[in-house]
């Protein structure tokens, strides 16, 4: 099984048009979606919203119907120190800001997308530090996920929505939008991909 974790529908829909994908209505606390091996489920924002959905889809997948995973995959909008808005970034180490707890994740064929440190924050970052990239969710994911031994099996991938010279308070839902339709076809080949690695 493939999982797929995402905070926003609108960070999703690349995937969802990649399979038919119906509901999972046995959970109902979050929007949880189903297609062949890939189970894709849409947090919402933070930390603490993405760790209560691995936990439930660990429960339900992992530890109910026995399932074994082969890949948990997180996407979503990211800031950065370095990469300019539109980018795709791998994450090759996460960090959580609040408690200091650190997870590296397993190197794989990242082709021509860059890699960089990752800093999980409580809110949008203002201060943008060279080399990293900032998000809301990771760490709450990799933290539950370590727990059951499968955080190897991670795999971390942000778009650059903002960073120094175009910050976070400045930044549109519309130019989210367009950032997301803008890497659509690179995120479906990435995919595409890793669909074929597994």
């Amino acid at each position: 099984m493939k999982f797929i974790i995402i905070a926003y529908r609108a960070e999703a829909e690349s995937f969802l048009n990649f399979s038919d994908f119906v509901s999972d209505t046995s959970i109902r606390e979050y929007q949880v979606l189903r297609a062949g091996d890939t189970v894709l489920g849409i947090s919402g924002e933070g930390k603490r919203n993405a760790e209560n959905l691995t936990k439930l889809l660990i429960a339900r997948y992992v530890l109910e119907l026995g399932m074994e995973s082969s890949l948990w995959f997180n996407f979503g909008v990211a800031g950065s120190g370095s990469h300019m808005p539109g980018s795709l970034v791998y994450a090759s180490q996460v960090i959580d800001t609040e408690t200091g707890n650190q997870w590296q994740l397993s190197s794989r064929d990242t082709g021509d997308v860059s890699v960089a440190t990752l800093k999980t924050v409580a809110k949008p970052s203002e201060e943008y530090q060279e080399g990293m990239i900032y998000d809301m969710e990771a760490s709450g994911i990799l933290g539950v996920l370590s727990k059951h031994s499968l955080s190897r099996q991670a795999l971390v991938l942000k778009l650059i929505s903002d960073g120094p010279n175009q910050p976070f308070h400045r930044i549109t839902k519309s130019d989210i939008l367009k950032l997301l339709n803008d890497a659509e076809q690179k995120l479906c080949s990435i995919i595409h991909a890793w669909q074929q690695d597994e």
